[in-house]
Formats: structure tokens, sequence, C-alpha cells
């Protein structure tokens, strides 16, 4: 009998994972011909790389995100241009809201700066802030702190600190990259920016295009669970599907909305 090491059974396993993106505890039972307690062990090692990610009953291949385009180099679409006017369509006149970064985000700026209807905005993204600027109607507040030239946006402790002062009816939140298990994003900086917004704020919107469905970026902002509304351009399918689904989280999509 040819016994097969843990390190070749990871490499197998691995190769099963990059095929066919989910594998099971009794899946690798069958194939080793070993108990649960070992493919657990292996499951334990396995996941220390991170691409691969533990799930209940065995593990799954992360689809990492693609890295973010600089804020200026990201084109502008119709489809962003429509989510934002999804967008603008949920929120009442006289809402409060914290306003995140974003391309599609700016699109929402460029409508909300004009029309006549008064919102109270806090943000720290600053192309979002000088397009608003130029319509009285708005209440506006802009944070301060270290400045990413990546997203244009301000960050940081102070930032934190700043939007700390402020209770929110809405956060409304681009989308780096959403799965079952939440929004994430790709710096620590913008997740706690994005955290603290969530707190400061009764309701969480997050807008966004499909192709950031079943991703995942390193720092986690905040479970599934805690979104309130998700706006997309198209139903999520899968894992993710099923989890708005089973928490009953209401999505509304450019041709309908999905209670």
């Amino acid at each position: 009998m040819i016994t097969v090491t843990q390190e070749e059974r990871l490499d197998v396993i691995a190769g099963l994972l990059e095929q066919q993106q989910r594998i099971t505890l009794d899946e690798i039972c069958q194939h080793f011909g070993i108990s649960r307690d070992s493919a657990r062990r292996d499951l334990i090692r396995l996941t220390e790389q991170s691409r691969f990610q533990r799930i209940r009953g065995g593990a799954r291949l992360l689809e990492p995100a693609v890295e973010p385009l600089p804020f200026l180099q990201r084109p502008r679409n119709e489809i962003k241009t429509a989510l934002a006017q999804r967008t603008l369509e949920v929120l009442q006149p006289g809402t409060s809201l914290y306003l995140d970064s974003g391309s599609t985000l700016l699109e929402l700026a460029r409508l909300l700066a004009a029309q006549s209807r008064p919102f109270s905005l806090v943000s720290a993204a600053l192309d979002a802030l000088q397009v608003l600027s130029q319509n009285p109607a708005l209440s506006l507040h802009g944070l301060g702190g270290e400045f990413d030239p990546l997203q244009r946006m301000m960050l940081g402790a102070e930032t934190e600190r700043q939007l700390g002062q402020f209770r929110l009816q809405h956060a409304v939140m681009g989308i780096c990259a959403l799965n079952e298990y939440g929004l994430s994003a790709p710096t620590a900086a913008e997740a706690a920016l994005k955290r603290r917004a969530i707190i400061q704020s009764e309701h969480l919107i997050a807008v966004g295009g499909s192709d950031k469905f079943d991703q995942q970026q390193l720092h986690q902002v905040c479970d599934l669970a805690r979104l309130d509304l998700l706006i997309c351009d198209a139903l999520p399918a899968g894992p993710l599907h099923q989890a708005l689904t089973d928490l009953e989280i209401p999505i509304v999509i450019l041709e309908a909305s999905v209670d």
C-alpha cells in the first residue's frame, strides 16, 4: 500500500479546488480514504494560504478581487450612471447620508448637484465634494485627514474621528468586493473608514456592479447581515444570492426591485 503524505494530499486538494472551486470534508475522505479528523487537519493547513478559505464542512477557492485602478483612470459608463440614478430614487429628500468614494458614487454626486431637493451629506471623497459644492440646496460636510491619491479621498484616524461626530440616516457605500461573507476593501484604512460610516448610520446601502460579486479583498468591512439594501446592475447568483435571500436583504437592480 502506497502511503500518501499530507503535503501530497494538499497538492491534490489544491488542484481540485482550482477545478471545482469548492470541496467538502466527505469528498476528501472518499478521495484519499482518510478519516474526517485527518481531512479537517488537511484543510486547516491548506487554508493557511490566502487563496483558500474554510467554510462549513469544507473549503473554497477565493477569487481575488482585481486591484482597483487609480480613481482618475476609472471610466465613466452608462451602467454607473444608471446605478447612481436608481440610488437617488430610493433616497428621500431631506435625508442625511455618508457618501463613500468611487466612480459610481461620483455619478451620484453629479446627480445630487443637478437637482434642487435638500440633502445633508458627509464625505471624505474630494471629487464628490467639489461637485456637490455647486448646489446650495445641499448641506455639505467635508472630512479632513490624510490624502489617499489612489482613491482621491481622506483617510486615517482623524477622518474617522471627524466622522464619529455625525449621526446619519444612510451610509451609501461603494462595493470593492462582495460575497456571502460580506463587504471587503483592499486597504486597512479604507475598510476602517467604511466601518466607521456604518456605525454612524442607521442604514447601509451598497451600490456597485455585478463584476464585484463573489470577490474577496484582504480587509473585512462588515458581515452581509449588516447590509440593508443592495443596488446593482444584475442579480447575484450562487452562494451570494442564497445568503441575500436567507437574510431577506432587498435588492434593487436596473430593471426591477427584488424584495
